[in-house]
């Protein structure tokens, strides 16, 4: 991990959780935050590690898990460029609830818990956005918990890669860069569960498989697929 001297406004404009902002706080901000770079495969922070600040992602993608006691590992989550994590246990000043790993090289922009809430008190808009975050997050974790009871395994991969490729907010053509293990892991599924679903999937013409990445090639045909 290098962690280096605040981040440049220019940076700052571009994070999601900044944009009711004016350019007097963009700056304030700018000025409050560290960066933190990671290696592909490090992790972030553990489950249960102390809290107290969040992370806003410049570059690169994080995941977001559990891990059982016997090793497996669940995947609740994975964010991109411009999204913020850790922010529950940020506000409740409160041990960590999941783990965090690089998925790729990663670049983070850290807030702490005081210079936050005092953005808070100065910005309702703020405090109106961070709410709707927390509630996405709900809503999410909700639709999360329904698909791993009520869809079949093939059903999640196909869920996930939707959600997946919604979150790439690209038109066309959309390349996930996640392997089969990473997809199994998310889906709360086996590898050869996942293969056997995008064998299926590719057949069909709404995927094609390459080397620890899946092009979505028909995203309305993989909504259909999720049953």
């Amino acid at each position: 991990m290098v962690v280096s001297e605040p981040t440049s406004l220019a940076a700052v404009r571009q994070v999601q959780l900044f944009r009711t902002l004016d350019e007097a706080q963009l700056q304030k901000v700018s000025r409050l935050l560290k960066e933190r770079r990671y290696r592909k495969g490090d992790i972030i922070f553990h489950q249960d590690d102390p809290g107290g600040f969040l992370y806003i992602i410049s570059s690169g993608r994080v995941r977001i898990y559990l891990a059982g006691p016997d090793g497996r590992e669940v995947t609740l989550r994975i964010y991109g460029p411009g999204s913020n994590f850790g922010e529950l246990s940020m506000l409740d000043n409160q041990p960590r609830t999941a783990s965090a790993a690089a998925l790729d090289a990663v670049s983070t922009y850290v807030l702490y818990r005081e210079d936050f809430f005092n953005l808070l008190r100065e910005n309702f808009a703020l405090v109106e956005h961070i709410l709707a975050i927390l509630v996405e997050r709900v809503r999410y974790t909700t639709n999360y918990s329904e698909q791993l009871a009520f869809l079949s395994a093939p059903g999640r991969v196909a869920a996930l890669l939707v959600h997946l490729a919604d979150a790439e907010d690209t038109i066309g053509t959309i390349r996930l860069e996640l392997s089969q293990q990473e997809l199994a892991d998310f889906a709360n599924t086996t590898r050869e569960w996942v293969n056997r679903a995008l064998h299926d999937f590719a057949a069909e013409g709404l995927v094609r498989v390459e080397r620890r990445a899946v092009m979505v090639l028909n995203l309305k045909g993989l909504k259909a697929r999720m049953v």
